[in-house]
């Protein structure tokens, strides 16, 4: 067998069917298993490319996982004649949080639930010994008011020293995991936990995924990540100081577990009114809020005022009504982010 995709009908182990690729993300196809009579989700594992397979003990206490936040192993195989393992999950077809989150992230309120949710998986994997080492929005499933973290196929055993090999994507990557000879641990997950937390709220990444590998690699490697607070104005100071701690360079300043980081994030949110973006056309910067603490919903625009300068208004959304003592503003351009996120502060 090859990394060239398998054809529709391919059998593997007179067991699994598979019916074409999931996605472009890895070897992850759809498969119908003949003998539960159901669809799944089938990944191999190839011994080549991408970091040696896990051990067999690693694969089969995947199998033993249980969360409410993680997608479940319905069974961790070998593949008949071969050294390729193979592991198989649920097929869940509700989205991933990176398509979720487009183009402008998800609600505040939302982004800290699921934010919290994924914490509480990542500490079952931790748990068991293991540290996940890909943890994105796009190996995040929605599932109703739930997600589940997936690609849990690549969890490594930790050693002696908290340590396991480095793994992981460029757009969640911690900066010690970045080097050739880097590795992975508890705090490089929690960091891919900030930055996962960091693009539901903003649709970005800490640094930017559109720049070169070697360009990200060198701004990940020396903490020259972005402030969720510059990119969204709308996210809470005291949410984004949660974002910023899991993203330090140090990994003994980050919080000291997966469920610490979602406990914190959960408290920094509190009873504050949450806001999502929404786009108008033409303005530099809108968000809305729903209805909190018995105040109906609000509204904020920023509209462009000739070439290089932006006002800012909050309104009442049914009503279209200027919000009693909040006065409009006007910044510069390049200092309208700064303002905004002020402007947010006093809407709580």
């Amino acid at each position: 067998m090859s990394k060239v995709a398998l054809p529709p009908g391919t059998t593997v182990n007179d067991r699994y069917v598979l019916n074409g690729k999931l996605g472009s993300d890895g070897d992850v196809y759809k498969a119908h298993d003949r003998y539960l009579d159901q669809e799944v989700a089938l990944k191999l594992m190839h011994p080549d490319g991408g970091g040696t397979p896990q051990s067999w003990d690693e694969a089969k206490r995947l199998e033993q996982l249980r969360s409410r936040f993680i997608v479940p192993v319905i069974n961790a195989d070998v593949v008949i004649s071969s050294d390729i393992r193979f592991v198989t999950t649920p097929l869940l077809s509700h989205g991933d949080l990176e398509a979720v989150s487009r183009p402008h992230g998800i609600c505040v309120g939302l982004a800290v639930r699921f934010g919290h949710q994924i914490a509480s998986g990542i500490d079952t994997v931790h748990a068991a010994g293991m540290v996940h080492r890909d943890i994105k929005p796009a190996n995040v499933l929605k599932e109703g008011d739930t997600v589940l973290v997936s690609d849990v196929a690549f969890c490594s055993l930790l050693d002696a020293d908290g340590r396991a090999p480095r793994n992981g994507s460029w757009c969640t990557l911690a900066p010690e995991a970045a080097p050739d000879d880097g590795y992975c641990s508890v705090a490089t997950d929690v960091y891919s936990l900030a930055a996962t937390t960091f693009y539901l709220l903003s649709s970005e990444y800490p640094v930017d995924h559109r720049l070169p590998p070697e360009e990200q690699k060198a701004l990940i490697t020396a903490g020259a990540v972005r402030d969720v607070g510059d990119i969204a104005p709308h996210v809470p100071r005291a949410v984004a100081m949660v974002v910023r701690r899991g993203l330090n360079v140090d990994p003994s300043a980050r919080h000291p577990s997966a469920e610490a980081f979602g406990n914190a994030l959960a408290t920094a949110l509190g009873r504050r009114r949450v806001w999502r973006r929404v786009h108008h056309d033409g303005h530099a910067y809108c968000a809305e809020s729903a209805p909190a603490l018995g105040h109906g919903p609000l509204g904020v625009c920023a509209e462009p005022v000739g070439r290089d300068q932006v006002r800012m208004r909050a309104f009442h959304l049914v009503s279209g009504r200027a919000l009693s003592g909040v006065a409009e503003k006007t910044a510069r351009v390049g200092a309208a982010s700064s303002m905004l996120r002020s402007f947010f502060a006093r809407l709580i």
